[in-house]
Order: structure tokens, then sequence, then C-alpha cells
């Protein structure tokens, strides 16, 4: 396995890559240049990916904060060079660092962070967003069964097991209820 160096290469080094499907427009544009303001050490950590395929460096990964970047008047940049990649590779390097999206927000747990700016970090909150009120046909299901739970911490365990299966097994969809539609599938089934 290759192991990659960060390299800190001036701005002007590096090109934009003129086929990059993804885009940041307007208000997240600015909010990654404000987050690249606040913490430009996560730059570092997340340098621009780039590829000397062709003889020049183009951007593979980190486009947007490459423009972020020259936004701020940034002199030089943390690069990662790849050498020796077939365009294709290159494109799968461009959708994998830019678009691919394998893992979701657990709302439940980051509802313990809504003292943070998340929506300005980029995290896409559903419109109810830490409202207490189910939708309706939630609130129909859940006044049928009238419910206290007193767990151990191992029964949680258990219980948030079994709910991520019927999850998985339904092809449930992740919102914010997401629970509480697998949990009256669990308890109609023990009727």
């Amino acid at each position: 396995m290759e192991r990659y160096k960060i390299q800190y290469l001036p701005v002007g080094q590096l090109v934009l890559n003129p086929d990059n499907p993804r885009l940041i427009r307007d208000a997240g544009f600015k909010r990654l240049v404000k987050s690249l303001k606040e913490c430009p050490s996560l730059f570092d950590a997340r340098p621009c990916i780039c590829s000397d395929r062709i003889g020049s460096l183009v951007v593979m990964g980190g486009n947007m904060r490459l423009l972020a970047a020259k936004e701020l008047k940034y002199k030089e940049v943390p690069v990662i060079i790849m050498s020796g990649l077939t365009p294709e590779q290159e494109k799968e390097i461009v959708i994998k660092d830019n678009g691919t999206e394998f893992g979701e927000w657990d709302l439940d747990l980051l509802s313990g962070w809504s003292d943070l700016p998340l929506a300005d970090w980029g995290v896409d909150l559903p419109t109810t967003w830490l409202s207490d009120e189910p939708t309706e046909g939630i609130k129909e299901e859940l006044e049928r069964y009238k419910l206290i739970f007193d767990f151990e911490k191992d029964d949680a365990s258990f219980v948030q097991t079994a709910l991520h299966k019927d999850c998985n097994k339904n092809e449930e969809e992740m919102d914010e209820h997401w629970r509480e539609r697998c949990l009256i599938r669990l308890l109609k089934k023990l009727k």
C-alpha cells in the first residue's frame, strides 16, 4: 500500500477540475469559507487530492476547499498528489471523496449537540429538527400503546439493536421518527 504525504503548495499550482460534478453554491459556499476561516487546521487534515496524470495538478477532491482558500487569500494549501491513476480511477476518487453518502446522522445523539451551529457546519438537518411533536400518523399509533419504559443499561442496547434490525429489514426511511415507526411494528408483533 502506497503512503501519501501532505505537501504545502502554492495555490496557483493547482488546477480546478473542469469536470467536477460536485458544487457548493451561494450560502453553502459562504459557510465553507467561514468554516475554513474558523478552523483552518481542518484543511490540514483534509487536504486537496490531486492527480498529476496530465502534467498539471488537477484537483479531484477539494475543489470547493481550494476556492474557499483562494477567497481567504491563502498562499499555500495542503495537497496529496496521487500519481499513475487512470481516468476511471480519477473519476472514482472524485465521486467517493465528494458525494457518496455512506453514513447518516443519529439525530438522537446529535440532539445533545444542539447548542452548536450544526447547520453552519454542513449538517443537513430535517425541518422538524428537535421538535417534540411526532407526525400525526405516528401520534395516533403511539396513543394506542401508552408504554413506559424502564430499561437497565443492557436492555436499552438490546432494544436499539432490535430497532436497527427492523429498520434495515423494512428499508425504513431514516428521518427523525424512524425509531417510533419501528417500535410500533415491533409492538404489533407482540400483540
